[in-house]
């Protein structure tokens, strides 16, 4: 099979990376080994990447695409998914565009200048002045796409739509790691990684055809490299549970909700920059409130989520109606954890601008209550603010939570775990209304 370098891939392509693919989650550790992997090519060698799958992009989609469609009709360029490899495809680009931004304006690499550069792999300007398309991008609707057209790119935006997220926080700290490498060597050596960089790194360049479920294929590729999350499986999961629907007006919104609750999701757990949220601790948490507590532990609630609740089986053919998956019970449960977010937010951080609640009693029980240790006590406090409860009552069940873990914790050293399976278990029942604070 023949190689493919970045100069190869780039031939004539637009790359989108769809709404069930997860963010750029390659952190320094990633960001070193990728370097270093550039840095010791020699002349005479290559270095194989794995492989690129991608996916062919439907005219029924692409023709929704408003700043494309011109590059794709008139231009004759081909649209793709990227399906496996957007992680190392992301940080390419990002590498590339740190050495644009690292050299002189007018100074040229390899006898190519910026514009050309640019114009290969990033930004391709129409000759009318006017129209103008990314060749390598997110779908219009995550937050990570005007971050990595703005932020990264450096191209000027009208949209105020800037997002912090988990994955913004990863594709800001690649470039700022990659333009502190370049800045410490010459325009020679940065000449040289350039040339590395769009021709001796090489990949399987791999089409996938109709036949081939590109969910499943994506969900057992990306168990190679970095882990998906939970959070990430799961989204892949209920996206692929959408399409399934095929008689039902809306399995369509379904999939915009989907992606709507996952971006704000996203935008929760990256909204404090400097202390940003655990995503297995927010859904571990979430999934202890919402659904029966049981002596399950450590990572076993995503397997209760992809292997018990949201399943093929239980959309196509059920054994029980309380099994049975629907449009309304994804819809009610994303809703719920699209709501949820917002108060685990409040709850980590109850002194940031606008919260969501604004009483200053409920902000120090939180203060203190964390001082202490949340212990068992965080699905219970989710599902109280998660079912709108008077603000007084929480108050109150914070100010015994407070006196619980002090009493039993601190003065008399009872086991960590003393109590929580009742609380898990209240948690799942104040959430549905079956119990009072």
């Amino acid at each position: 099979m023949k190689l493919h370098s970045l100069n190869d891939i780039f031939e004539r392509r637009l790359f989108r990376i769809p709404d069930y693919q997860r963010g750029y989650a390659w952190q320094e550790d990633q960001l070193k080994d990728f370097w270093e992997d550039i840095i010791q090519i020699t002349s005479a060698h290559i270095h194989y990447m794995g492989v690129l799958t991608i996916e062919p992009v439907s005219k029924l989609i692409w023709e929704r695409w408003e700043e494309d469609c011109w590059l794709i009709d008139d231009e004759d360029y081909r649209p793709f998914y990227i399906v496996d490899g957007q992680q190392r495809l992301t940080t390419a680009m990002i590498l590339l565009q740190a050495i644009i931004e690292t050299i002189e304006h007018n100074a040229k690499i390899n006898y190519k200048s910026i514009e050309k550069i640019r114009e290969k792999f990033i930004l391709y300007d129409g000759d009318d002045g006017q129209r103008k398309s990314f060749l390598f991008g997110y779908e219009k609707d995550n937050p990570s796409d005007e971050f990595l057209k703005t932020s990264v790119f450096g191209i000027h935006s009208h949209s105020n739509q800037h997002q912090h997220t988990l994955y913004t926080i990863n594709l800001e700290g690649a470039k700022s790691f990659f333009k502190d490498k370049l800045c410490k060597i010459t325009h020679e050596d940065i000449s040289l990684i350039f040339k590395k960089l769009t021709q001796k790194l090489k990949f399987n360049l791999y089409e996938i055809n109709e036949e081939i479920d590109v969910f499943v294929t994506f969900e057992t590729m990306n168990h190679r490299g970095k882990p998906l999350t939970s959070l990430e499986l799961l989204k892949n999961r209920l996206i692929y549970l959408s399409t399934l629907f095929k008689e039902h007006k809306g399995a369509d919104v379904l999939r915009d909700k989907i992606n709507n609750a996952w971006k704000t999701i996203y935008e929760y757990l990256g909204k404090n920059p400097d202390k940003p949220l655990d995503d297995n601790l927010f859904l571990r948490n979430h999934w202890t409130m919402y659904f029966t507590y049981s002596r399950k532990k450590g990572d076993d609630y995503i397997k209760d989520l992809l292997n018990e609740h949201f399943t093929v089986k239980n959309v196509i053919h059920s054994s029980s109606d309380s099994s049975k998956v629907t449009v309304e019970k994804i819809d009610k449960y994303i809703t719920n954890l699209q709501q949820s977010i917002r108060y685990w937010f409040y709850i980590h951080n109850p002194r940031l601008s606008e919260p969501v609640i604004k009483d200053e009693k409920n902000q120090l029980f939180l203060d203190r209550l964390e001082r202490l240790s949340f212990r068992a006590f965080k699905p219970l406090l989710l599902a109280s603010y998660t079912a709108k409860r008077p603000i007084e009552e929480i108050n109150r069940l914070l100010e015994a939570a407070e006196r619980y873990n002090f009493t039993l914790f601190t003065m008399c050293k009872r086991r960590a775990n003393t109590g929580d399976a009742m609380f898990f278990d209240f948690a799942h029942k104040l959430l549905f209304k079956d119990v009072t604070i």
